[in-house]
């Protein structure tokens, strides 16, 4: 076991970065922030445009 960490001791600074990556990724998935967006656009809705502008009704 020791000589398999003294072969990933030159890694380490690897695996922090996808540490913080990954606890980041987490961090964004339960709160709901966007992470590569950088405009202010709604949401992606289930109910679509077509339900907003009444073009398609469904009975």
């Amino acid at each position: 076991m020791k000589e398999l960490l003294k072969e990933l001791l030159p890694m380490k600074w690897y695996f922090v970065y996808v540490a913080v990556l990954l606890a980041w990724l987490a961090y964004a998935n339960l709160y709901g922030d966007r992470i590569l967006s950088f405009d202010n656009q709604e949401q992606w809705s289930s109910s679509g445009i077509s339900h907003s502008n009444g073009i398609m009704h469904h009975k």
